[in-house]
C-alpha cells in the first residue's frame, strides 16, 4: 500500500449502502469514496453535517455523504414530523 503522504491518489473504491426509512416512507444512500492505492478516505465538500431526508449531508467527519433519494418514476416523498438534523462538523486535526 502507498504512503498517504505521497501517494497520486488515482484510482479509487466507493461504497454505496442504501437504507429504507420505513417509518418515514423514505431512502437514503450513504457514499463513500477512498483511494485504492493508500486507503485514504476522501472528503465530502460544501454539505452540512447531520441529516436531511429531503436533501444531502454528510457525516460529522466529512467522509460519508448522506443523499435522501427515491424511485424515479414517483414523486418526492412529502416527509412528515423529524426531516433532518445538522451537527457540527470535525476538525480533521480532532480526528
Amino acid at each position: 500500500m502507498n504512503d498517504p503522504k505521497t501517494c497520486q491518489h488515482s484510482q479509487f473504491d466507493a461504497s454505496v449502502k442504501v437504507n429504507r426509512l420505513e417509518d418515514q416512507k423514505a431512502f437514503n444512500a450513504e457514499v463513500g469514496i477512498q483511494c485504492k492505492e493508500c486507503g485514504t478516505p476522501f472528503r465530502f465538500l460544501g454539505l452540512k453535517s447531520g441529516l436531511d431526508l429531503s436533501g444531502a449531508r454528510v457525516s460529522p467527519d466529512g467522509i460519508e455523504a448522506r443523499l435522501a433519494i427515491c424511485p424515479k418514476d414517483t414523486a418526492a416523498p412529502r416527509i412528515q414530523g423529524v426531516r433532518g438534523f445538522d451537527m457540527p462538523r470535525l476538525d480533521p486535526e480532532d480526528l
